[in-house]
């Protein structure tokens, strides 16, 4: 079969880190591992000079055609100030050059389906002005309305256009994957889009090689958070979190990963805490992913307070690492974590249940080996690459049985 896959977001010199772009990326490698021909349209701003359109052979299996998408200079000059604005009209151009070219792309790669992304809605007008001569399934994460409506406290009629427009884009499309069940309720709850109408297919990872021994460090307990800083990651719930565990314990430190827009968390907590707190807790900034990977291995219990993920791939991630994880009762977070068998839920909005949960894996080593272990098994069992392919092909060929 040849797949194709539509994507805003795709691994390169400036984008790591992405769950949109790690799981295109894995899902290419994994679908050419099982002997299927991959073409990746990767539509995207630009990252400015001598960034061109190019086509890239990633393995004899796997094409990467990249289009850079920028605006003509007197609409950056006309709404310098309005970001608003620019955002929309970049996602809006990038959608119709992917209206422009989807065809073509088909027919000379000689396209069976293609998976995108609810993100930027690059198939919106593909999908809303004529039938596709093959299907397009999307995958849906969290939507744009839900990040604008619930977490940011900026309003902009345009980017609440942008968000309507993806919503149309999904009550138009026939072929509809998410990844748990409770974000497919989810959609229903928010946009009446029927919960039947969704394939769950869960993401999925490629197993690290684990040391057979891990020696650690019995003087230090490293506890490891990825994400952006930002309210929905629930960046402030960990930050209010941490003094309280190491005023309690005083072998622990804590590692935390991620984009901090102009070290606004970062000074936020320097600035109200001591310096012997302060200098147990380490902003790593944005890493690559052999960094990161590092980083899972090398911790002892991972933590993402997130108020909402419609999967989280951060999770699962940490588990391929045999690492007890530790979670809100909130969004995709609950179709993971297993309480007490290979992480711990804490309750939402609640820093003091943050701190107690932590504060039973820290004083039991026994049991984090135990969630540990049962954390791998986990993702050994369910949540591999090698089922995201064997899942997602049997979905595409019901897709295309359907259109013919």
């Amino acid at each position: 079969m040849t797949i194709g896959l539509v994507t805003p977001y795709y691994p390169d010199k400036q984008t790591f880190n992405s769950g949109i772009a790690n799981h295109f990326s894995i899902l290419a490698n994994a679908l050419a591992k099982q002997g299927h021909r991959v073409v990746v349209l990767h539509i995207r701003p630009s990252y400015g000079n001598n960034d061109n359109i190019r086509s890239q052979q990633i393995t004899s299996l796997i094409t990467v055609l990249t289009y850079p998408i920028t605006l003509p200079d007197y609409f950056n000059k006309l709404f310098k100030n309005k970001w608003a604005v620019l955002d929309f009209l970049i996602k809006l151009r990038c959608m119709l050059t992917t209206f422009k070219n989807l065809d073509r792309i088909i027919k000379e790669h000689q396209l069976d389906v293609i998976e995108t992304t609810n993100y930027y809605s690059l198939c919106y007008f593909n999908l809303l002005t004529r039938k596709p001569p093959i299907p397009i399934v999307v995958r849906v994460s969290t939507t744009f309305l839900q990040i604008m409506e619930e977490y940011y406290p900026f309003k902009s009629r345009l980017q609440k256009r942008l968000g309507r427009m993806e919503i149309a884009m999904l009550r138009k499309s026939d072929y509809l994957i998410t990844h748990t069940h409770h974000h497919a309720a989810e959609m229903e709850h928010l946009y009446g889009i029927s919960a039947g109408k969704f394939y769950i297919i869960p993401h999925g990872i490629p197993l690290p090689v684990l040391s057979p021994v891990q020696i650690s460090n019995n003087n230090q307990i490293e506890i490891l958070f990825v994400g952006r800083f930002e309210y929905r990651k629930g960046i402030d719930l960990l930050l209010a979190a941490i003094p309280y565990v190491l005023e309690k314990y005083k072998k622990v430190v804590f590692k935390l990963i991620g984009t901090d827009k102009d070290n606004f968390y970062e000074n936020t907590f320097r600035d109200k805490h001591p310096v012997d707190i302060t200098d147990k807790v380490m902003f790593c900034g944005s890493v690559d992913q052999e960094s990161a990977s590092r980083a899972y291995a090398g911790c002892d219990i991972f933590i993402a307070p997130s108020r909402y993920e419609s999967f989280g791939l951060i999770y699962i991630e940490a588990m391929s690492y045999a690492k007890p994880v530790i979670g809100l009762k909130a969004g995709g977070a609950l179709d993971i974590i297993k309480d007490h068998y290979n992480g711990l839920l804490a309750e939402p909005e609640d820093v003091s249940s943050l701190v107690h949960q932590l504060s039973i894996l820290i004083e039991d080593a026994a049991l984090r080996k135990e969630l540990g272990t049962n954390a791998h098994k986990t993702v050994e069992d369910k949540f591999s690459d090698e089922q995201l392919a064997s899942n997602s092909i049997t979905y595409y060929q019901e897709a295309i049985n359907k259109l013919t």
